[in-house]
């Protein structure tokens, strides 16, 4: 007969086993998800941007930063209205060596087909993450690109070109928000444009 304290930890050791299966499913399921929900926001962020509904694309910017980013988006020439909605205003932004990116706008225009994918970045306990799902890119780019063939380690400095980009954080009193110090749709370091530079 095997000692009680040796079947204890045999019975513990084999619950830890027959969880670890359903945690690993439950995790699926909630990336499975948050997936879906970040999808539908793909669909609702290009008609938006399509329509230049600036509205739609404020519901998801966090709230102490509306206002700034509503300046700018309604600020002609600003750097960020130009990266989202004109490519011949974003070119005197950008650097002679990154001339050729288009505006998001432009993007979705030249690529109907785009693909979409995500892939979660979160860091839990940074910006009051608790998964890896908090921080998720949320990228169209063009099939058979280089971000399509390296997706998420592509060149970043084809955006605009391949591919273009937002970064969403999510949060449980406000859902998916835009994360990013540049504005609306950047992810940080993603896009070297300053936000009001010439």
């Amino acid at each position: 007969m095997r000692p009680v304290r040796g079947l204890a930890a045999g019975l513990a050791l084999a619950l830890i086993v027959s969880a670890i299966p359903a945690m690993a499913k439950g995790d699926d399921e909630e990336e499975a998800r948050r997936t879906i929900e970040l999808e539908l926001l793909a669909a609702t962020i290009w008609h938006a941007v399509m329509a230049r509904d600036l509205d739609t694309l404020l519901r998801y910017v966090n709230p102490d930063g509306i206002g700034d980013t509503r300046r700018r988006l309604t600020t002609a020439g600003s750097g960020l209205a130009c990266a989202l909605f004109d490519t011949q205003c974003l070119q005197r932004h950008l650097p002679a060596d990154e001339i050729g990116r288009t505006s998001v706008a432009e993007f979705f225009r030249k690529q109907p087909g785009a693909k979409l994918r995500v892939a979660y970045m979160g860091m839990p306990g940074a910006l009051g993450m608790e998964t890896r799902l908090d921080l998720a890119i949320v990228t169209w780019l063009v099939p058979g690109s280089n971000a399509d063939q390296k997706f998420p380690a592509h060149d970043l400095s084809r955006w605009g070109l391949d591919h273009v980009n937002t970064c969403m954080l999510y949060g449980k009193t406000t859902g998916w928000r835009f994360h990013s110090d540049v504005g609306v749709f950047f992810c940080p370091n993603s896009l070297f444009l300053r936000p009001e530079s010439r």
